[in-house]
């Protein structure tokens, strides 16, 4: 939980407007000014977008249920995790028959980031457990504390997801880092709930041989025989965007579909150097 000096922190600075809030959040995080008149930088850009862009369909993207039905409209060959349950509001748990639902799920929210529950086993949380996280998850507003205007219209909802199980172990996560149709660069995140390590690639899986904010797993995992279908259903994703990045998984012999990512790191994920933020910023052109 975050301590009680962050959260008010975090409270005092959504309240502030927007420009004034990332200027503040990037020189914290940088130690640097924000560049909006004319950014060069990867997470210059994504502040640019949180102030600039009003793309409807960042909203859907950040949108974790329509997000999924965005998904499947654009590529029938992406598996989509199943939705079993939705509620917009903590009272649809009373509702549910926990001896209905399978031994394993995801209990999560439709309108912000890190808020899921992974229960496995069929050791199910008491309905009082989970009215308590809904009811705190649907007061959270992700769009005030960082700017994430994507986030601002979210409809506030619960849900439970069908579990991917693969086989006990942390799914390997790739990330595409799709500008104006085409992919770039490749995050693969390995091994997240033992010993998370990160890789970074370009699109053809040469190594770009830096950390990220996490270890670099050395050697670097070969190329999947999948990547290039992964590549290309990102490319279809991404060309509804400037930027976008698409997260996918393989599993049970399925490209299957993550999320869109709107807002990498809120814009304040550092790289080891300046020379990596300005790499990965070159190849989105803004036109806003």
């Amino acid at each position: 939980m975050a301590s009680l000096q962050y959260r008010l922190f975090s409270k005092a600075v959504g309240l502030l407007p927007d420009i004034i809030k990332l200027n503040l959040l990037y020189f914290r995080r940088f130690n640097a000014f924000l560049n909006l008149k004319s950014p060069k930088t990867f997470n210059e850009k994504l502040q640019l977008r949180k102030i600039k862009d009003r793309n409807k369909l960042l909203s859907i993207a950040a949108d974790k249920l329509k997000s999924k039905e965005f998904a499947s409209s654009v590529s029938s060959q992406l598996y989509i995790p199943k939705t079993l349950y939705v509620g917009d509001s903590p009272s649809f748990i009373d509702d549910l028959d926990l001896s209905k639902l399978p031994s394993d799920y995801v209990f999560k929210a439709n309108h912000t980031s890190q808020t899921i529950e992974i229960i496995r086993g069929s050791k199910h949380l008491s309905k009082n457990r989970m009215k308590r996280l809904a009811k705190s998850w649907l007061k959270h507003d992700q769009s005030l504390s960082l700017g994430e205007w994507a986030y601002q219209d979210i409809p506030r909802k619960i849900f439970v997801e069908e579990f991917l199980d693969f086989e006990g172990e942390a799914p390997d996560d790739y990330k595409f880092f799709v500008y104006h149709g085409k992919v770039h660069f490749i995050q693969l995140d390995s091994d997240r709930f033992t010993n998370h390590s990160r890789n970074m690639f370009d699109y053809e899986w040469n190594e770009l041989g830096f950390e990220y904010s996490y270890k670099r797993k050395s050697p670097a995992p070969e190329k999947p025989l999948f990547l290039n279908e992964m590549i290309r259903i990102s490319e279809e994703l991404g060309a509804y965007f400037d930027f976008i990045r698409v997260d996918l998984y393989y599993y049970n012999k399925m490209i299957t579909f993550g999320e869109l990512t709107v807002y990498p790191g809120a814009g304040f994920e550092k790289f080891p150097d300046k020379k990596y933020d300005l790499l990965f910023g070159q190849p989105w052109i803004q036109s806003y």
